[in-house]
């Protein structure tokens, strides 16, 4: 065999044999690939909207968003508790050594005493410059926030999905052409080597052609490469085991990608308003932080509470008098007592803390303002681009349809005028080339137009979770 591949090689002329080098080094190349492929695994099949629902259940951002969430439910909770009085139990146990005075006899003495005490004491805030009702509605309004950013984050990761299935989808029927033209350059080969061995075309067509099956097979594995990185994006998006095989199922997309919508823009950018989540989050963390100006300003007001405690007493001297009985119960029912208290508290001068207080939480009340302002700018911005990169691909979807056609004439016409001999391997290799190249073109402008319709989707706020891609699934 190398001798006669040396044969063949000399005989060849320089411009030929760089062609046919490369088709036996990707020719053997592929023979190694196809011999280190796997053996069978069992697979598991995924669908669309079981993706959805995998990457809804398992992607960290949302469980971090789940967690930010119940945070905020937690200080909720800390702030309705602010309204109700604390109360509390306290007890000692204490000896006295030396001279000491006693509380419970009202006298002094030199020895050792025991001392016990119980009692207990509750507070209840009446007033505080309304600064619990403020810090209240700022940790709802926060509260409510973090929850549009929880279904914010489900839907960018929906979306994510849906972005990836389009592109599995896209890598896919790249691998179909690409397939489909090597069978095709295959075919051509034996009618090339039957014309060869008839005498009727030279022997570097033969190797030409050979060249041109090998590069085929080489852009094949390279579309097969691209597939399996989509997938493997895919894996990762849904935190899938990376051990595992596994096959989506991929909805049959080329009919509902050929679908054009008609959009306006300026009823798109309404609704983008009007349902937009982060923008839902803007507003409510603008209403939280000018809340926080009420719950600093609380300061300057008074403070009005009322508290009380209750107890009683034993001591080892036992109770003064003649009272003969001190035992332990008797002293306790005897020595109780307790009081009812108002506190008034009236600030007049606490190092100008209140006022910076104050002004800061103005501050991040404005600043608060700017950022939705910045996010109502971005959203309309986004939904813009959205809608031109949508018109721009319907029209690149129009324009790789129309070449498309015209290079798949021109590889027929220029098929037949080699058959007939007045066409040269060159001029069919280019023709070829320029057919795969449009119809690679024409799929992805296809799923483009697919792609950029639920990006449209997305950037208004209507992408649906529970709809599905496209039209029925098949199994790859």
């Amino acid at each position: 065999m190398p001798s006669s591949l040396h044969i063949h090689l000399s005989a060849l002329s320089p411009l030929v044999r760089p062609a046919v080098l490369v088709a036996v080094l990707v020719l053997g190349a592929a023979g190694q690939t196809s011999r280190a492929q796997p053996g069978p695994q069992d697979t598991t099949r995924i669908a669309f909207g079981e993706a959805v629902r995998i990457a809804l259940d398992q992607n960290t951002d949302i469980k971090r968003a789940q967690a930010t969430a119940r945070q905020s439910n937690l200080q909720v909770q800390s702030e309705w508790m602010d309204f109700l009085p604390d109360a509390s139990i306290r007890s000692s146990v204490s000896r006295r050594y030396g001279r000491n005075f006693s509380q419970v006899t009202g006298d002094f003495t030199t020895r050792s005493t025991d001392f016990f005490n119980l009692g207990g004491n509750s507070s209840l805030t009446i007033f505080n410059g309304f600064e619990n009702t403020a810090s209240l509605t700022q940790a709802q309004t926060q509260a409510d926030a973090d929850r549009m950013s929880l279904k914010q984050s489900r839907r960018e990761v929906v979306f994510t999905v849906v972005d990836q299935f389009i592109a599995l989808a896209e890598s896919r029927e790249l691998v179909r052409v690409r397939r489909e033209e090597l069978d095709t350059r295959r075919q051509q080969l034996e009618q090339i080597r039957a014309f060869v061995e008839a005498g009727s075309r030279p022997v570097s067509d033969l190797y030409t052609q050979q060249a041109d099956v090998a590069d085929a097979e080489q852009q094949l594995l390279q579309a097969e490469r691209e597939r399996e990185v989509s997938k493997t994006r895919l894996i990762q998006t849904l935190q899938l085991s990376p051990r595992k095989a596994y096959a989506f199922q991929q909805p049959g997309l080329q009919t509902d990608s050929a679908r054009v919508e008609t959009y306006d823009l300026s009823a798109l950018i309404d609704q983008a308003f009007q349902q937009r989540l982060d923008l839902e989050v803007a507003r409510a963390e603008q209403r939280a932080a000018e809340t926080g100006i009420r719950a600093a300003r609380s300061s300057y007001y008074p403070s009005l509470s009322i508290s009380g405690n209750y107890g009683s007493d034993w001591s080892s001297r036992g109770l003064p008098g003649e009272t003969t009985d001190n035992s332990f119960g008797n002293q306790l029912d005897i020595n109780r007592g307790g009081s009812v208290s108002f506190s008034l508290n009236i600030p007049i001068f606490n190092n100008l803390n209140r006022s910076a207080q104050v002004e800061q939480a103005q501050v991040q009340a404005q600043s608060a303002r700017y950022a939705l302002q910045d996010q109502r700018q971005q959203v309309a911005l986004q939904v813009r681009q959205a809608y031109l990169d949508y018109r721009n691909a319907v029209k690149q979807l129009d324009a790789a349809t129309k070449r498309l056609r015209a290079a798949r004439q021109s590889r027929d016409a220029t098929l037949e005028r080699y058959n007939l001999g007045s066409a040269s391997i060159v001029e069919l290799q280019n023709a070829r080339r320029d057919f795969v190249s449009a119809a690679s073109d024409q799929v992805q402008a296809q799923y483009q137009v697919l792609f950029q319709r639920k990006r449209i989707d997305y950037r208004v706020g209507t992408l649906d979770p529970n709809a599905p891609l496209a039209d029925a699934p098949t199994a790859r």
